[in-house]
């Protein structure tokens, strides 16, 4: 069943006269995240040229108030009011592609623009094959002229939608996403007198240049120490960073609900069940940090969905939550070879800090592990500042700029970042007395190359490493 000419107009509040703005919920919400950070698109787009866009990013980061905005700034800069469209696909679950073809050119026309057009089509992975209507409705003219923003939490229905029905068929179109905020701009929000971070690699953290930089940034220390500490509970969502902004400390529940039923609503397109995501969550929770396989995984817990040839359920299972940007899997480098062979060991760090929090919501009686939650916050900063933004794009299930080693001499190292011929390494160490023996081999394991050790306290730059205070070195990552 397709959407009524009423169910459009109240989601286009525009197109009938002033004041939309302060109806609009997902504007109206934004007034209490003063310092939200709006994807790239919303001032980068040309609004000029037809073509077919994406914005990927997980579930709840604010793909739909991002939108929002994009319509205030085409409405601001002379687009006609009735030639912005905005459509929630979501409402459109479940239905035929007739109904969701239909409800789109219905919506075209009452908006009779007058000629090109602003088409916002939001979530639209929540429709099988939505890619069969993008392509059916550009080829028949009812979008060919029109700027269309296609928005979606799951990286794989986009980037395999994109790639099987539109090639030739995207004009000027590009591809975009919006994340969590990083620590780095989490502890602005929480102090604006907190330095815009420098966003720069570890070679150039304990460089000379680098590591002036951080000297004059421990003044700081405390603010960037105190922003951590809510950072690993609230993590970077915008309804997360508004309750910290606020005074709040620990993430309502309300918020925890809103984080927790976005991943649920996922992991049920796959056919699995409840328990199956719990016992996920807790086995994430209780090995964060730690080194796994799929086979180990497959052991210790019953996943419901039905494998794909050769590969196990689990592995399926967690490689479709990390490309909805729920989990980031880092796999291990074979140290036996020469080239960028993988191992099957691996790492699983959630995808933002708040999820953390509702797995510990899921599993009362497990403890706190601090240092295993800074280590994850670590992964994750890791992983913006190296992989490629065409690679973020796919999800997290695949990094190719962020692993693991494990070496004889040196053990294994928590992160080597970038190309395999030149790597930045980061081992975390975030104890009150850190146990350095074995970071004194990785300078003999990868000679001349740098290495940054996260602490909780010392600040020191030795023969072949340094020691950094992990807020100061997530600040400066960015």
């Amino acid at each position: 069943m397709s959407l009524s000419d009423a169910q459009i107009a109240e989601q286009n509040p525009w197109w009938t006269g002033v004041g939309w703005e302060e109806r609009d919920p997902h504007l109206r919400r934004l007034k209490s995240q003063p310092r939200r950070l709006p994807a790239d698109l919303v001032a980068e787009i040309d609004l000029g040229r037809a073509g077919l866009h994406t914005l990927r990013g997980p579930r709840q980061v604010g793909k739909s108030t991002d939108l929002k905005l994009l319509a205030r700034r085409a409405l601001d800069e002379g687009f006609d009011r009735r030639e912005v469209l905005y459509l929630t696909l979501e409402l459109l679950e479940g239905q035929g592609l007739a109904a969701v073809a239909e409800t789109i050119k219905r919506a075209r026309a009452m908006a009779r623009g007058s000629g090109r057009g602003l088409v916002l089509l939001d979530e639209v992975t929540f429709v099988d094959r939505w890619q069969t209507v993008i392509k059916s409705l550009w080829d028949d003219g009812t979008l060919e002229r029109d700027v269309v923003v296609c928005t979606g939490s799951s990286a794989i229905d986009l980037r395999e939608g994109v790639a099987e029905r539109l090639p030739g068929r995207r004009g000027a179109g590009q591809d975009h996403s919006i994340f969590p905020q990083s620590f780095a701009a989490f502890a602005r929000a929480l102090s604006t007198g907190v330095p815009e971070s420098p966003g720069r690699t570890v070679e150039w953290i304990v460089s000379d240049a680098g590591w002036e930089a951080m000297e004059d940034m421990r003044i700081h220390l405390p603010q960037l120490r105190e922003a951590l500490d809510l950072y690993l509970r609230f993590g970077g969502l915008p309804a997360a960073v508004a309750e910290a902004i606020g005074g709040a400390r620990e993430p309502s529940g309300d918020t925890k609900k809103i984080a927790y039923d976005s991943m649920l609503r996922e992991i049920q397109r796959t056919r699995a069940s409840r328990p199956a995501a719990h016992a996920l969550l807790e086995r994430v929770l209780r090995s964060l940090g730690s080194k796994t396989s799929w086979a180990r995984m497959s052991k210790e817990m019953s996943i419901d969905p039905r494998p794909s040839p050769g590969r196990s359920a689990v592995h399926d299972y967690v490689e479709f939550l990390a490309s909805a940007y729920f989990l980031l899997i880092a796999y291990f480098w074979r140290s036996d070879s020469d080239s960028e062979a993988l191992s099957k060991d691996k790492k699983l760090y959630f995808g933002d800090p708040l999820l953390c929090s509702v797995a510990h919501d899921l599993a009362p009686g497990l403890a706190a592990d601090v240092p295993a939650l800074v280590e994850n916050v670590v992964a994750l900063a890791l992983y913006h500042r190296y992989e490629a933004p065409s690679s973020r794009l796919e999800g997290f299930d695949a990094p190719s700029s962020l692993h693991v080693w494990q070496t004889r001499r040196a053990g294994e190292i928590d992160f080597v970042c970038g190309p395999r011929s030149a790597p930045g390494l980061v081992e975390v160490k975030y104890q009150a007395t850190p146990d350095l023996r074995r970071v004194a081999a990785i300078p003999r394991a990868f000679p001349g190359r740098p290495v940054a050790v996260a602490t909780k306290d010392s600040f020191e730059r030795r023969a072949g490493y340094a020691l950094v205070p992990a807020p100061m070195l997530l600040w400066a990552l960015g």
